[in-house]
């Protein structure tokens, strides 16, 4: 928040700085007054909802309590990896990215993944524009088991995995085969003649207790995260797919690059996707077509003029700025309180 000071990681970590323009900016657009006078109350941490639900909502009361009686809303963040929550706070207005689409409550709304501006840290600040050329040049950087890894119980699991989406089992449990949707989605492109892949199949996940880079690997964190940004640079499309939660923070790293994602909808949400149409601006595959990926790559690909092309490019950079980038996002939390007030009164007149 940008009244309290930088909490954030050290300058050695990846994301250090990630939150510098909205510490510095925040004061202009966001104000911290008493609950009388406030437009809504905001829960200052994640609500857990992973570990002591109980036990933490049990150290939560007093504030929520303090809340319910104002009447005012609460603004409440979850978190990017848990599908199903049960939050019962009243007048709640919850962000949580990894909710179903079709399951979707009217309180409930998807947020971006935050992270350093790519283009600042490493391109000096400049958008690379791309020409199109004849084929489309596709990139993925990262884990997409079995594929690239050695043999061994996590290859011999994530081979079952596939094999279960393959053949359409746990479409009630997506997060069990969850990394599959990737492997998937890229044994189809690499099966096409039509595209120029740019793949870079990492043997660990990226992510975990430790942070960045964790795994058996020779890679500094620096140079894991430069390369990762340069595969997305340097393609002209890149593959966005769900990870364990129902969400893809390379669809939001892509858009800061300025790059088109190939996004797999897995009955997933986008945020403001009712403002912005997230559909005309990316390759939407559905997960009942991920077989056909290439096809709707191509297709995307020669339907674009050579100006559209670039100005797409234009385009994508510019909606992370102004929406998916904290200062963006923050800048448009009126939005949703405004809009759950709408929801309130035409609930109240039925």
């Amino acid at each position: 928040m940008p009244f309290i000071g930088d909490f954030e990681a050290g300058a050695e970590s990846i994301r250090h700085g990630r939150y510098d323009d909205f510490l510095s900016s925040g004061k202009s657009f966001l104000e911290l007054t008493s609950i009388e006078e406030c437009d809504a109350c905001l829960l200052p941490i994640f609500y857990d909802v992973i570990g002591d639900q109980a036990k933490f909502e049990k150290s939560i009361k007093g504030f929520v309590e303090e809340v319910e009686r104002s009447g005012k809303k609460v603004l409440i963040f979850v978190g990017h990896d848990v599908l199903e929550i049960n939050i019962p706070v009243k007048n709640a207005i919850i962000f949580n990215s990894a909710i179903s689409k079709s399951k979707q409550a009217k309180n409930v709304y998807p947020w971006p993944h935050f992270f350093e501006d790519f283009l600042e840290r490493y391109k000096g600040g400049e958008l690379e524009i791309r020409n199109k050329g004849a084929k489309p040049v596709v990139g993925f950087c990262g884990y997409a088991p079995p594929l690239n890894i050695k043999m061994g119980r996590e290859k011999i699991v994530a081979i079952a995995k596939l094999m279960a989406n393959y053949a359409g089992l746990l479409q009630k449990y997506p997060d069990r085969i969850s990394h599959s949707y990737r492997a998937r989605a890229i044994i189809g492109l690499q099966k096409a003649t039509t595209i120029i892949p740019n793949f870079r199949l990492k043997s660990n996940f990226a992510f975990g207790p430790n942070g960045m880079n964790t795994g058996n690997t020779v890679e500094s964190n620096e140079d894991f995260r430069k390369k990762f940004v340069e595969n997305i640079i340097e393609s002209d499309y890149t593959l966005c797919v769900r990870g364990l939660g129902n969400n893809s923070v390379r669809f939001f790293e892509t858009l800061c690059c300025g790059r088109i994602p190939v996004f797999v909808n897995t009955d997933s949400t986008l945020p403001f996707d009712n403002l912005i149409d997230w559909k005309s601006l990316c390759v939407w595959v559905e997960e009942k077509d991920i077989d056909r990926i290439a096809e709707a790559v191509v297709e995307f690909h020669n339907n674009i003029s050579e100006s559209d092309f670039i100005d797409l490019q234009k385009k994508l950079r510019a909606i992370w700025e102004e929406y998916l980038t904290p200062t963006g996002f923050f800048k448009r939390l009126s939005f949703f309180i405004n809009q759950e007030s709408t929801v309130r009164s035409e609930a109240s007149a039925e």
